[in-house]
């Protein structure tokens, strides 16, 4: 591989790319097996830089700290939450004393989306890194990317357009997360990530001051929803989303 396609390797593992610059990119690796190789060679490493890094603390006091720490003028919350999603993504955090076990699945799942959720659902020009005009992309880039088909719930049912979806970073690997939206502009994230151990359980529930979190395990994916409803809305579209899942 030259110097070049090395370059490029590093561009598209680490999210760099534009979205004509992937498509490309993965149409070249659907051609050439050395390139598609090297991607996964690489974000093996990757993997393992993440799990050799410390857990993540709790999120609340992550906020408070940056909320402490950064100039009014900024839009805090949005800073603090892009720290706690890098942070769970490569399974760090501001640990204390000397533990190393690993938090638990479901409540890293709930940090992460929530996490996200904070991030993305104020952005107004860039939401989303592929649109809902696009679907079928987002579907097989997203399938690709996670290894394992990816399904895309409808909520328009429920009230809820999709605005489209992301890659994420992911302790275990990556994770996906779908936007919606309401005829206000209120958004609710679905946040999903393939597990090696297949189960089903019940809905879990987390909460913030604002947004209100819904956790499941459906066969080889972990679900959180993510949202400023109450918890009977959000428990009614984790049931929509379960029912358009299976």
């Amino acid at each position: 591989m030259n110097e070049g396609d090395t370059v490029q390797v590093g561009r598209y593992v680490d999210g760099e790319m534009t979205r004509d610059e992937v498509m490309a990119f993965e149409r070249r690796m659907e051609d050439e097996p050395a390139l598609a190789a090297a991607v996964e060679e690489v974000m093996r490493g990757d993997a393992v830089l993440r799990s050799a890094l410390p857990e993540l603390s709790d999120v609340s006091q992550i906020l408070e700290r940056a909320e402490a720490a950064v100039r009014p003028s900024v839009p805090w919350r949005q800073l603090a939450a892009a720290v706690v999603l890098v942070a769970v993504g490569f399974g760090s955090g501001l640990m204390t004393g000397r533990s190393t076990t690993p938090m638990p699945m479901g409540d890293a799942i709930l940090q992460s989306a929530s996490a996200a959720h904070e991030l993305y659902a104020v952005e107004v020009v860039h939401p989303v890194e592929v649109t809902a005009g696009e679907r079928d992309h987002l579907k097989g880039w997203l399938s690709n990317r996670l290894g394992s088909e990816v399904r895309i719930p409808d909520l328009t049912a429920k009230g809820l357009s999709l605005v489209g979806g992301r890659l994420l970073p992911f302790e275990q690997g990556a994770a996906a997360q779908f936007m919606y939206e309401d005829g206000q502009g209120t958004r609710v994230t679905l946040y999903l990530t393939p597990t090696a151990d297949e189960a089903n359980s019940s809905l879990r529930y987390g909460d913030t001051e604002t947004l209100t979190m819904v956790h499941w395990q459906g066969g080889s994916w972990h679900y959180a929803l993510v949202g400023p409803y109450g918890k009977d809305r959000m428990t009614e579209l984790a049931q929509s989303v379960q029912g358009a899942l299976f």
